[in-house]
């Protein structure tokens, strides 16, 4: 065997001491289609395992190396959402910047460079007065155009300071590219914070003669003030079943949404936080936020429809 390895060292060049660990690796790697990987790491003075751990190891730079420039553009893309992009949206907005790639293989870096999905705890609707209007909607959540269907509901926003306190967040939200189209915040929640939303919608001219807007059982939805008002105003009530939240699933949707995602760009501890966090999520939801099936955002959406 002494006489072999002599005779190849001199045809190859090699000469019987090589400077550096990973040179010798490497002259294994490139000869040992010629001779047997034990015959070259004794030639080198090396190890059969220590070569195989440096294999190992090798293998994970050049994998680190082609998961460098995803990696970039993943960060950048969880940094601009905080964190609150699934792995499928992940996906979709790799692939808007041309970058082809696996959910399984976004799953992999996420877990192996450390970019969880941030979550929090929702909230569920406790109260359940009885119906006096009917599910004109009946879980039809599509509209053919904006402004002909929309949902309001109303949730709580925890307030830490100057002591533990509830502002309500009274939204309401077009079917047609899921828009969160008015909005309104108050420290109680009343029929006028609601009434309050719908005149945004109406000064904006966001909705149609004799458009739907659907609502939980809520009193203040029930309250012949906010009734009257509608009808006034060439406005078609709905109401979900008694104690059905899936009935008005659209806007328990961004609510649930808000609270989950908010959080991750800031955690509000005063009213005028909570305030303008809520107007900043809003924004982010309506403009930035692509949506997992249509992988758009609302005003992207909006604006197909009107070109």
């Amino acid at each position: 065997m002494e006489k072999r390895d002599s005779s190849f060292k001199k045809e190859n060049g090699f000469s019987g001491e090589v400077k550096y660990y990973e040179e010798k690796c490497l002259y294994v790697t490139n000869y040992k289609g010629f001779l047997s990987i034990v015959e070259l790491c004794l030639m080198v003075g090396i190890s059969r395992s220590g070569y195989y751990k440096w294999m190992k190891n090798s293998h994970k730079e050049r994998k680190a190396e082609k998961d460098k420039t995803l990696l970039n553009k993943m960060l950048s893309i969880y940094n601009t959402h905080a964190g609150t992009l699934g792995n499928e949206r992940m996906k979709n907005e790799l692939e808007k910047a041309g970058i082809k790639v696996s959910v399984k293989r976004i799953a992999r870096m996420r877990r192996d460079y450390h970019m969880p999905l941030k979550t929090s705890h929702n909230w569920k609707q406790k109260s359940k007065p009885h119906a006096i209007i009917g599910n004109l909607l009946n879980r039809n959540f599509k509209a053919k155009r904006p402004g002909i269907k929309l949902c309001i509901d109303i949730t709580y926003l925890e307030v830490e300071r100057p002591y533990r306190h509830f502002l309500y967040l009274c939204a309401i939200k077009d079917l047609c590219h899921g828009e969160v189209v008015a909005y309104s915040i108050s420290d109680t929640m009343t029929t006028s914070m609601v009434l309050q939303a719908v005149d945004q919608l109406l000064e904006k001219g966001l909705m149609e003669k004799n458009a739907i807007l659907h609502s939980d059982q809520g009193s203040q939805f029930t309250s012949a003030r906010y009734l009257n008002y509608l009808y006034q105003n060439s406005i078609t009530p709905s109401m979900s079943r008694r104690g059905n939240c899936w009935d008005n699933a659209c806007i328990e949707s961004f609510f649930g949404k808000l609270k989950v995602e908010m959080p991750c760009f800031i955690i509000p501890k005063t009213d005028e936080e909570m305030i303008k966090a809520v107007e900043n999520y809003i924004s982010y939801y309506n403009n930035v936020r692509p949506q997992l099936k249509s992988k758009k955002t609302p005003k992207e959406l909006l604006l197909e429809m009107a070109s």
